[in-house]
């Protein structure tokens, strides 16, 4: 019997309006791949692709399947890639003839039915896909039906019907360690950044843990709500195992909340002091920053930790509480004090425009913002992703038909939203976040003395001339000379983009 031949697609759909486009590999396939490999061995041949909507098109789709011929096609994406999604579906079932189209990822959890209303769709896999991949390929290779396995939306001759839900896998440790040798992790830089916004630097990306308790309104739940984690031991080993056998020396954290289980991430960092290997870590997501304390940081920075992002949101008590972040605003300002402190590249993240949200509060956020030891900043705008419980309370609060959401375009562009003014004032507040936030004294002493200590000088230039173009910035807003004239050569390469429109971070 011939192999059964399964392709991975990752449909990368983050498109972020600045100089360089932002690419990662998928380390979620990579895990699918590893227990695919695990169950059957030489029986199953697996390909993973990144789709780069900037560089790919339905062309490169067709060249794709046609010379790996497969069997079964999986394809990941988020909500803000579904269009995307939908088209490769259409190629590889009406025009290519794939035997079985399968959509994963946080879209499909989320929106199963906008999925499978596409009959070029076979399947779709809700939640984690481990387990529910292995059984999906078994019944189709036994020739089996699909209705009995847990964890998926099926079409049969009364409709769509979801089958029970996947329970959760709660030994992470039971899994095999992601297939790196499907990486190319010179290549998958080359030209983009990474979810630090590093430019061309190889890589490793950590999935140390998955789930959250937290009950944040705006967050998908692909994972689940109970905190399940890799041993430090397990990820120790995953990283030495990098590091001696890829040569990697930059690793990515890119957990949802690394630190909920504060002795796990203090024994890790431990083991990675007394190896002695001369490695760097970043957060580009992952913390939850009202639980750090000095230890943490003195053992984060010890081990390595250059860089990390802290998802404040909003710095409204009363926004706090409607989202179901609750995030204690105080102690997350003393860890981003620490933090700094320590010589850690700190990055904010904030989002103006939740439902009821009023413009003292956006200022409420801003001043938290500008106010804190924050050495960067991003600020975004609420995007109301359908199947979140934050869609369900916009939607009692307003027609959400009638907005324009635009949820593919990227999460930093103005929309329309149930937030107390106009999308023309919310735009104004934003461009104003940028003025207050980066340019003053304190900010851009944080910027030219910490930055290096993560950052590469055209990294740092590049942040810099985003900053200058999204805030609408003129050197006579800079009120320090010193600063003004360090800051000369940047307004200087800013003319260059000042035509684009929506030039935003």
């Amino acid at each position: 019997m011939s192999k059964c031949r399964i392709m991975l697609i990752d449909i990368n759909r983050i498109s972020l309006d600045t100089s360089r486009d932002m690419l990662e590999y998928p380390i979620g396939l990579l895990y699918l791949a590893s227990s695919l490999e695990k169950a059957f061995g030489n029986e199953v041949e697996t390909r993973i692709v990144s789709y780069d909507h900037r560089r790919h098109g339905d062309s490169d789709v067709e060249n794709w399947i046609r010379e790996f011929r497969p069997d079964i096609l999986g394809l990941r994406s988020l909500t803000m890639g579904k269009g995307i999604l939908h088209q490769i579906a259409h190629v590889a079932k009406e025009r290519l003839k794939v035997p079985l189209v399968i959509a994963g990822g946080p879209h499909a959890t989320d929106s199963p039915f906008d999925v499978m209303e596409n009959k070029s769709f076979d399947l779709a896999s809700l939640g984690e896909g481990e387990k529910t991949v292995v059984e999906i390929v078994r019944a189709y290779m036994n020739n089996e039906t699909f209705e009995t396995i847990e964890g998926l939306a099926v079409r049969s001759d009364k409709g769509i019907r979801l089958t029970p839900p996947r329970p959760l896998i709660t030994d992470l440790d039971t899994l095999p360690p992601p297939d790196h040798s499907a990486t190319d992790f010179e290549a998958i830089n080359k030209g983009h950044v990474d979810f630090s916004f590093r430019y061309n630097v190889p890589h490793a990306n950590l999935f140390t843990s998955r789930g959250c308790p937290y009950k944040c309104i705006y967050c998908h739940h692909v994972f689940g709500k109970k905190f399940r984690f890799h041993s430090a031991e397990r990820v120790f080993e995953e990283v030495k195992s990098l590091y001696e056998n890829h040569g990697i020396r930059s690793f990515q954290i890119v957990d949802d909340i690394f630190n909920l289980h504060r002795k796990r991430a203090l024994d890790f960092f431990d083991r990675i002091v007394k190896s002695n290997m001369k490695v760097t870590f970043s957060f580009p997501n992952g913390v939850r920053g009202d639980i750090i304390d000095k230890e943490v940081v003195e053992a984060m920075w010890e081990g390595g930790v250059r860089y990390m992002a802290y998802a404040v949101e909003s710095g409204s008590p009363r926004i706090q509480t409607l989202i179901r972040k609750n995030l204690k605003l105080d102690r997350i300002k003393e860890a981003i004090t620490m933090s700094t402190a320590k010589g850690i590249v700190t990055r904010g993240f904030f989002m103006f425009g939740f439902p009821t949200e009023t413009e003292e509060e956006v200022r409420m956020t801003i001043d938290f913002a500008t106010s804190s030891d924050l050495v960067t900043g991003m600020f975004f705008t609420v995007l109301y992703f359908p199947g979140t419980p934050l869609y369900e309370l916009a939607h009692e609060l307003t027609d959400m038909f009638s907005l324009d959401l635009r949820l593919e375009d990227d999460y930093v562009s103005v929309r329309e939203g149930p937030y107390d003014f106009s999308r023309e004032r919310l735009e104004e507040l934003k461009r104003e976040a940028i003025r207050k936030f980066f340019f003053s004294e304190k900010r851009l002493d944080f910027f030219f003395r910490l930055m290096p200590n993560f950052y590469s000088q055209r990294d740092s230039d590049a942040a810099m001339l985003v900053n200058i173009i999204s805030g609408e910035i003129k050197a006579t807003d800079v009120e320090d000379p010193v600063y003004g004239d360090r800051l000369h050569r940047y307004f200087i390469m800013a003319e260059r983009f000042s035509e684009k429109s929506g030039f935003f971070v």
